[in-house]
């Protein structure tokens, strides 16, 4: 584990599965999800590494610690063009490096994972955390490693904890330029929905969805009040192509349910969770060819 404290914002990167972003503390409270199963509240291993579920390439051995992860898009399972997981064995679960620079402003976290076969990619993520406030950057690269040509979306998927919402308001907001949302997945309940002043409302309630937003403006938050929560904000492209017909922000949002989904391949959401996602449009590499995507986040205490 790999931590890094400004003395408002600390952060804790777990390089050895899937190069996460796997603590973001705001004043001492804990923004993002983390499975109880996999690390304690000092982020130390519950059960040793060697005893996490191996893959069988379904969603019932995907070990889900939680945190912020990148994967590819689309996802799916129908052929080269999409991304067959989570679980995956490299871009999900696989141990990335790190390299650490610090400079009297900021501190930079650069995490690689290793060369993919499946996708033909490698991942390189840069974080930038100023030694003061609660503000940082994300600088995202895929770097082509295959000898073809791939087409891919770079997708940051940030799981945030829930679990105190149902009592306090909790409510994602999502940026847009209209009304339009995508049904990429309903399984338990529906998902109320308000737009007010370009903002999509999704209040926390006993669903399991997911949406997609193509008209996203350039961010995706959580809030509760008073002020508690995070964002993060991207620069849409307007005339590209995004994956998931035409998603550029992408919500799932989940309540325990007492079985997994069979439609899902025995996935079975046990906590009280949402996903920001935010997505890159999809970009066509030729062998050695890079795609960049740059996320800000911005975390208030409240």
């Amino acid at each position: 584990m790999l931590r890094v404290d400004n003395g408002s914002l600390a952060l804790a990167f777990l390089p050895r599965v899937g190069g996460r972003l796997m603590s973001l503390r705001v004043d001492g409270r804990e923004v993002l999800w983390r499975n109880p199963r996999y690390l304690d509240d000092d982020l130390a291993p519950v059960l040793p590494f060697a005893q996490w579920p191996r893959s069988d390439g379904t969603f019932a051995t995907w070990a889900n610690v939680g945190g912020s992860k990148t994967w590819p898009a689309p996802q799916g399972w129908n052929g080269d063009g999409e991304w067959a997981g989570p679980p995956g064995s490299v871009l999900d679960s696989g141990e990335w490096s790190v390299e650490v620079l610090e400079a009297p402003e900021a501190v930079t976290i650069t995490l690689s994972s290793s060369d993919d076969p499946r996708t033909g990619l490698r991942i390189v993520k840069r974080f930038v955390v100023p030694v003061i406030g609660t503000r940082f950057s994300q600088h995202t690269e895929f770097v082509n490693v295959s000898e073809r040509t791939i087409t891919w979306s770079i997708w940051e998927v940030a799981q945030v904890d829930t679990g105190m919402a149902r009592d306090s308001g909790g409510v994602v907001e999502v940026g847009v330029l209209d009304t339009r949302i995508v049904d990429l997945g309903s399984y338990h309940g529906a998902a109320a929905v308000e737009h007010r002043d370009g903002i999509a409302i999704v209040p926390v309630q006993d669903a399991v969805v997911k949406r997609g937003f193509p008209s996203g403006s350039g961010h995706i938050a959580y809030r509760e009040p008073p002020g508690f929560g995070v964002q993060l904000s991207f620069t849409p492209i307007p005339a590209a192509e995004y994956p998931d017909e035409g998603s550029r922000a992408e919500l799932w949002m989940q309540a325990p349910l007492d079985a997994p989904i069979a439609e899902l391949e025995g996935l079975h959401p046990d906590a009280w969770l949402v996903e920001l996602e935010v997505l890159s449009p999809l970009v066509t590499l030729a062998p050695g060819g890079v795609a960049t995507f740059d996320i800000e986040w911005r975390v208030t205490a409240g």
